[in-house]
Parts: C-alpha cells; structure tokens; sequence
C-alpha cells in the first residue's frame, strides 16, 4: 500500500521527485479543503511558491491515507527509479527501462492538457516558467478509449 500511494501522489500531482520528498516530511502542506498542496519556496526549484492543484478524486485519497496516520515515505532517487522500472517490467510496459519520476509528471501534464486545462494553468501548477520545455514533454498520442479515460482522472483538478 505504502508504494502505491507514493506512486499515485508522483503521478496525479505531477511534482518533482524532490518536492514529494520535502512534502513527506510536510504533510501540512496539503490542504484538503482547497484541494492543493502549498510548496514554500525554498522547496521549489524555482524558488517560488507553487500551488499544486488536486482533482477531488485524488484529495480525498490522500486526506484519508494521511488521516489514517500513514506517511508518504520516498527513498533515494536511485531505488525509486529501480522500483519504477522493476514495477513496470511486471505489468508488462514495454521499454520499461525508459520509466523514471519525469516520466509521471510528464504524463501527468499530458492528461491535464488532453482534458483540456488551460496550459497556463497546467504550466503554474507544474512550476514551469517556460512553455517551450513544457510543450516538449505533451504526448498526445492517446486512443478514443484512452481520452475518456483521461478525462475522469483529471475531473475537477481545478
């Protein structure tokens, strides 16, 4: 359980591998009334404030895993990064070697944008400050089947 929450807060928040490091030492930076989580500065890389948007879906699973007295425990890069391709390999992903943290925020602002978001709004949340490194990154390669799919993940993120 402990791995599969830190794996969907990686993907349905869309932060950096550090920040959700800094944030398993900070729970009281969610806020589950706002549906957000407030990154200070110092914890960003840009160092500025970020406003980490949450679908309701999301922030309720996250209020009640942290409620329930669990804590999103991250290790060092290097064996996340190992776990994510082992886990991959075992469903069956094919390149699986190619899976790392960027991968999740990656696709995690794909499916923002393929809901329609604003990119303006996808790019604040995500803590880009050039639009040109976060258009790199969009993959829109996604099935009829898939965009529906996409579409109830990301309801209600803003």
């Amino acid at each position: 359980m402990k791995h599969k929450m830190c794996f969907k807060t990686e993907l349905f928040t869309g932060m950096r591998y550090k920040e959700l490091q800094h944030f398993s030492e900070h729970p009281e930076w969610f806020k589950h009334d706002r549906k957000l989580i407030i990154l200070p500065g110092k914890y960003t890389k840009t160092s500025e404030e970020r406003k980490v948007n949450l679908t309701p879906q999301f922030s309720e699973i996250l209020y009640y895993y942290l409620e329930g007295g669990n804590q999103l425990e991250y290790p060092v890069y290097q064996t996340w990064q190992a776990n994510l391709i082992r886990w991959a390999s075992h469903a069956g992903i094919k390149d699986a070697i190619n899976i790392s943290g960027g991968t999740l925020r990656k696709t995690w602002e794909s499916y923002l944008l393929e809901s329609g978001y604003p990119e303006i709004r996808v790019m604040a949340s995500q803590g880009h400050t050039s639009a040109t490194s976060f258009r790199h990154y969009y993959n829109n390669d996604f099935s009829p089947e898939e965009r529906e799919q996409i579409k109830i993940e990301t309801a209600g993120w803003m």
